[in-house]
């Protein structure tokens, strides 16, 4: 049975002003049916949302007083949220989970995750397996993460080696690798400053959260601006961290592989990913 004396947790979730109300209920629903209760979920308003997504805020707000709300009338962007979040709590909390808005936790996500940094203080941030679903919650495929602190690190030479939306951070981690790059697709830089910086990686194997997959996914991140800014990341990533030919390779195939049209590329993310 948890005591009052388990490590106090903030999970962070930016919202996107455009986010759909039933996607944020089930989300915010998720956590709040969390079995490890010593947290609080901290809710970031990125942009001025309309009446719907109001109300769904204004009601678990109601109901929970562990739900803590910022609001910011203009667009700015999930890091930079974050980024705002992490400086005005980091010294009140012992760990800090990210949330996407759409997604759904494990019932135990945040127990699992807590259990796990308590056994291993020298692990800086852990993440876990995903379940991809569609937009009526449908599976559509399970995806697992290398599990230790150097095969994850092996694994970035072809692709992101940890789910975002997955992971809880202790606080050192923001001490060595500090904040979020203020841009898009900032996770792999995140990673890469992380390790970088020292930080100690680790996953484990289990599903911890449903991850929302739109019916218009890859049809959003076929642009050529955003296929060519992904591979300048990873030539940033290669390059910093010291890879070698191969992780330069798989850059590269990559870049081709985004550029195929639609319908191709979704037959090889199911299979490759």
């Amino acid at each position: 049975m948890q005591t009052a004396k388990m490590p106090q947790v903030a999970v962070l979730m930016p919202v996107y002003y455009r986010e759909r109300p039933a996607f944020l209920k089930e989300s915010l629903q998720s956590i709040f049916a969390q079995t490890y209760q010593n947290l609080d979920l901290h809710l970031y308003q990125d942009g001025s949302f309309g009446e719907e997504l109001n109300q769904v805020v204004e009601s678990f707000a109601q109901r929970y007083p562990n739900l803590l709300v910022y609001k910011n009338p203009v667009q700015r962007g999930s890091a930079i949220c974050a980024n705002e979040m992490i400086e005005k709590l980091r010294q009140r909390y012992s760990y800090f989970a990210r949330m996407d808005s759409d997604d759904i936790s494990h019932p135990e996500r945040i127990s699992r995750q807590v259990a796990f940094l308590e056994s291993h203080p020298n692990v800086d941030v852990v993440g876990g397996s995903i379940i991809d679903v569609d937009e009526r919650g449908r599976e559509i495929k399970r995806v697992k993460y290398p599990l230790s602190h150097e095969e994850i690190k092996s694994f970035f030479k072809k692709r992101n080696p940890m789910a975002h939306v997955t992971v809880m951070y202790r606080r050192s981690y923001f001490d060595k690798a500090g904040l979020y790059p203020p841009v898009r697709l900032e996770d792999g830089l995140y990673w890469m400053q992380g390790l970088a910086a020292g930080c100690r990686f680790e996953n484990i194997p289990d599903y911890l959260v449903y991850v929302r997959r739109s019916d218009d996914f890859l049809k959003r991140r076929s642009g050529l601006k955003m296929v060519w800014q992904e591979f300048l990341i990873k030539l940033k990533i290669n390059l910093r961290l010291g890879y070698g030919p191969d992780a330069y390779f798989y850059a590269f195939a990559t870049l081709c592989l985004q550029l195929l049209p639609v319908p191709i590329k979704q037959v090889l993310y199911n299979k490759l990913r």
